[in-house]
């Protein structure tokens, strides 16, 4: 496998743990330095550092529903053991509770290769506004 199939393997991976609910795969996923950094697009859905990405995931494990990502575009350009990820496509909110939403999904990651494996480093996921132009 070349090293962007790699690192998008990676990148679902992480997906993958997410959506599970798997605090300790999330953690095992990204790297462990004091600055990783994870932004969503509510306010207090951020961490820096591996105790507050931890902290984070276990908030956001024990919230009712699901939040999936069908990804219909990505592009992963690696350089050396650095790589990044943009990726887009549409997203499926499940409160738990009857409500169910779609809506675009963007992310852009940033990965390192430590140790032969693709870990991320950065991760920024948010859900664009709809806005007509015209």
């Amino acid at each position: 496998m070349d090293a962007s199939s790699e690192v998008w393997a990676s990148f679902l991976a992480l997906d993958d743990a997410f959506a599970r609910g798997d605090v300790d795969a999330v953690v095992a996923r990204f790297v462990p330095d004091h600055d990783l950094t994870l932004w969503r697009s509510a306010e207090a859905e951020h961490a820096v550092g591996p105790e507050e990405l931890r902290r984070f995931v276990e908030w956001m494990t024990g919230l009712a529903g699901s939040f999936t990502i069908a990804y219909t575009e990505h592009r992963v350009r690696v350089e050396g053991d650095v790589a990044w990820v943009n990726a887009q496509g549409d997203a499926t909110w499940d409160d738990g509770a009857g409500t169910v939403k779609d809506m675009p999904h963007r992310v852009t990651a940033v990965f390192r290769r430590v140790d032969g494996r693709w870990l991320c480093h950065t991760r920024n996921g948010s859900q664009p506004r709809v806005v007509k132009f015209s």
